[in-house]
């Protein structure tokens, strides 16, 4: 039997929560040898086959920024295998369940085809701290969502400010949840007044001005907020 060795082990997952926190690396920072190892053993480490699917997701993005059409659809291939051999090791883990829905639309996928992934992501990662990966994706197809889908969004925003991710929220909102920032920003109305405060100040301060509940509007003033 092939067993890992743990330095591998460790590496995989540094590198893979790198990935998640926005760090760029190198292509030759990870041997592809590693990875293929990772997802090949007769006796799976969980937490060795995650990291291997989180780094081919950067591997692809990487791939397509590139403007490699060839090397993006390996890099694809390569993804939609590691994540399947991932969730037969991890069933539980809902970033892998996200990755799973995103790598199936990015290969052609409908939307409609593949809302179970993604309700089992929700299912099973509702407030983790890669949420703000997941939210941006779901925005943009908010409207073609069902009901419990869009109430999954809606309660993610809301977990963003309350465990204090104003930053992450910010960037949600300038992208693809500012045409649905009416919605998003009432269910804030629980959310500690220090953050929802603070909220407001970075939204000013990216020249954006919305209605938070429990925050009073002041005149917009670009030079000081």
């Amino acid at each position: 039997m092939f067993f890992w060795g743990p330095a591998q082990d460790v590496q995989l997952d540094n590198i893979a929560n790198a990935v998640l926190s926005g760090t760029v690396f190198e292509r030759n920072s990870i041997a592809e040898t590693a990875l293929a190892a990772a997802e090949n053993r007769a006796t799976c480490n969980p937490r060795e086959i995650r990291a291997a699917a989180i780094i081919r997701l950067r591997l692809y993005e990487m791939a397509v920024s590139s403007l490699d059409a060839r090397l993006a659809n390996e890099r694809l291939s390569s993804l939609r295998s590691s994540v399947r051999r991932a969730l037969g090791c991890v069933p539980t883990d809902g970033l892998l369940w996200f990755i799973e829905y995103w790598s199936a639309i990015n290969q052609g996928g409908q939307v409609s085809e593949h809302l179970d992934e993604l309700r089992m992501s929700y299912r099973l990662a509702p407030y983790e701290g890669w949420i703000a990966l997941r939210s941006p994706y779901v925005l943009a197809i908010y409207d073609v969502l069902p009901a419990d889908l869009q109430e999954s969004a809606r309660k993610e925003f809301v977990a963003m400010v309350r465990t204090g991710l104003i930053r992450d929220a910010v960037k949600v909102l300038k992208g693809a949840g500012w045409r649905h920032h009416d919605v998003l920003l009432a269910g804030l109305a629980t959310v500690r007044l220090d953050f929802r405060l603070q909220l407001d100040r970075a939204l000013r301060g990216e020249g954006l001005i919305a209605d938070i509940p429990g925050v009073e509007p002041r005149e917009f003033r670009p030079w000081r907020y």
